[in-house]
């Protein structure tokens, strides 16, 4: 079968496997001498290039500073950063309520001005206002600059405000005589 002669690509060709290979000497090309310089283990470096493309000259007026890659994070829409700022509000709404209700109580039995009375409410909103946007301050420093970060909402913040409007709420509330009079009686003080 190996012996008779085979068509491919309409050439006769013998497939024998006995052909011999043609086989050329091997050339031993000795190793170069070594540099006086050479130390085992430790790389050479080559000079720097200067690139001849490049200019040291300026061509931007100053203080113009060219960088690379996106320097900040694109600004989002004021509808979205409306959304996530009310995200979390009803922690605000529920401390707010809480402060009503203890603050009409408060209005109710001390029979003072209703416009002092009045006055200090629109004052704890104001501080309240104060102490969120210091919040939101705070946590715009500390998760988007130092860890990089995205705030996805307003959680937090909400949550802190809420609170402070029902600690102020209580604080009121023990002001009024007869819850005063009521917890005392609940505790067997009386």
């Amino acid at each position: 079968m190996w012996s008779n002669p085979v068509t491919l690509f309409g050439v006769n060709e013998r497939l024998d496997r006995t052909q011999e290979i043609p086989t050329e000497p091997v050339r031993f090309t000795p190793p170069k001498p070594r540099k006086p310089d050479f130390q085992p283990g430790k790389a050479t470096v080559p000079p720097k290039r200067i690139d001849s493309t490049m200019s040291f000259e300026p061509t931007l007026p100053p203080g113009r500073i060219v960088t690379q890659g996106q320097l900040k994070r694109p600004a989002k829409p004021l509808r979205e950063r409306l959304r996530l700022l009310r995200s979390g509000g009803r922690w605000t709404a529920t401390g707010a309520i809480v402060l009503l209700v203890c603050w009409g109580l408060w209005a109710s039995d001390s029979g003072g001005d209703l416009a002092t009375e009045g006055l200090m409410l629109v004052l704890i909103f104001l501080v309240s206002l104060g102490l969120f946007a210091i919040s939101r301050l705070a946590g715009g420093v500390i998760l988007e600059k130092i860890f990089s970060r995205t705030r996805r909402s307003a959680v937090l913040s909400h949550m802190a405000i809420g609170l402070f409007l029902s600690i102020v709420g209580i604080k009121l509330l023990t002001q009024v005589s007869w819850v005063i009079t009521a917890v005392g009686y609940l505790r067997g003080v009386r």
